[in-house]
C-alpha cells in the first residue's frame, strides 16, 4: 500500500513516500500531494522516496505531475532518498532536471 506522509516547515513541505508506486498507489496519493501543495503553498517541495520499496511508471508521472504543480506555485520540486533501481527510472525518463538531495 503506498502511503504518503508530510511534514512541513518554514517554506519547505516534505513528502514521505513509502510502499509501492505503482498506477493504484500514484493514484490514491496524487490527489493529497496536490492538496498539501496548494495548501502550504511553500517554496520547495521535497518528494523523499527512501520508504519505497517498488515504482514503476507511474512513479514517473507521479514526480512530472508534481513539478508541474510546484511550477505554477513558483516552488522548487527535490527528489530525495531515491536507491538505485528508482533513480535509474527517472534517468530513463530524461528527469535530469529534478535534483537529487539529502533531506
Amino acid at each position: 500500500m503506498t502511503k504518503a506522509e508530510f511534514l512541513q516547515e518554514k517554506g519547505k513541505l516534505t513528502v514521505y513516500l513509502s510502499g509501492e508506486i505503482d498506477h493504484h498507489g500514484a493514484g490514491k496519493i496524487r490527489y493529497d500531494i496536490d492538496s498539501r501543495i496548494l495548501k502550504a503553498m511553500p517554496r520547495v517541495v521535497v518528494m523523499d522516496f527512501s520508504g519505497v520499496t517498488f515504482m514503476d511508471s507511474s512513479g514517473i508521472g507521479l514526480v512530472l505531475a508534481r513539478s508541474k504543480v510546484c511550477r505554477d506555485c513558483s516552488a522548487s520540486l527535490y527528489v530525495a532518498g531515491v536507491d538505485r533501481q528508482t533513480g535509474k527510472i527517472l534517468s530513463l525518463a530524461g528527469i535530469r532536471t529534478i535534483q537529487n538531495i539529502n533531506v
